[in-house]
Parts: C-alpha cells; sequence; structure tokens
C-alpha cells in the first residue's frame, strides 16, 4: 500500500495531514488516554509530547526491521498493518486498516481526534484568557 493510499494527504491541508498521520502512526491510540498536559500538543507548531525512551524504541524497532529486509529473513508486515508499542502500559497491538485512511475505522479516529483537539484548543483559550 502506497503512502498516499495510507494516509490520504493529497486532498488535505497541514492540519488534516497532521491528524491523519498521527491516527495513521497510532491507529490503537494506546496513549489516548493520559495525556497529562495538553499544552504539549500543539499540530500546527508541529509540536507533540514524546520521550527519549520512546524515539530510542521505535530507532531500534525501524534498525530491526531494516535488518530483516537486508538478510531477506521476511516477517515483516507493510501497511495496512501497524504495530504499536506503548511502553508506558506494557500493551503491543497490531492493527489491521485495508483501505489506509478511507477505512471505516480510521475515519472514526480521525473524526474523534478532531473533537479531541477541538476542546483542546477551547481549553487552552479559557486558561490564557484574563
Amino acid at each position: 500500500m502506497s503512502f498516499e493510499d495510507y494516509f490520504g494527504w493529497d486532498d488535505s491541508d497541514e492540519l488534516e495531514m497532521s491528524i491523519r498521520f498521527l491516527v495513521g502512526l497510532s491507529p490503537a491510540m494506546l496513549q489516548r488516554g493520559y495525556i497529562v498536559d495538553e499544552t504539549r500538543v500543539n499540530l500546527a507548531e508541529h509540536r507533540g509530547p514524546s520521550s527519549i525512551a520512546a524515539c530510542q524504541l521505535c530507532a531500534g524497532v525501524a534498525a530491526v526491521e531494516v535488518l530483516k529486509l537486508l538478510l531477506g529473513r521476511g516477517g515483516v508486515r507493510l501497511a495496512p498493518w501497524a504495530t504499536q508499542f506503548d511502553a508506558y502500559r506494557m500493551r503491543l497491538v497490531r492493527t489491521w486498516r485495508p483501505w489506509g485512511y478511507r477505512n471505516p475505522l480510521q475515519r472514526l479516529m480521525i473524526m474523534l481526534l478532531k473533537v479531541q483537539l477541538k476542546a483542546m484548543v477551547q481549553r487552552a483559550s479559557k486558561r490564557s484568557a484574563p
């Protein structure tokens, strides 16, 4: 599946692209329930919460997948398959989203994320108002 088929950026503005990218990278949205500091999420500024541990985990997984490809050892799952590991909760989830961003579950997650982001922006504006 191509990048465009999975994420669907051709007809999207920058905010929509960010939302589709987030949902495409973490379709199980394991992290959704425990974002403590909402001010760390700002898609317009291309910012989101992360930790060096998560970055190192992702780099390690990516390196092993490349090694498997180089050695011809197979077992690499490509889109529309996704694997998400939540180290905080020690949960591993594999998802399958045929049709990529067009999948009904992906569309639902995109819609829910838009609602959640709108609510976050409203709370932030209330906090910053005098």
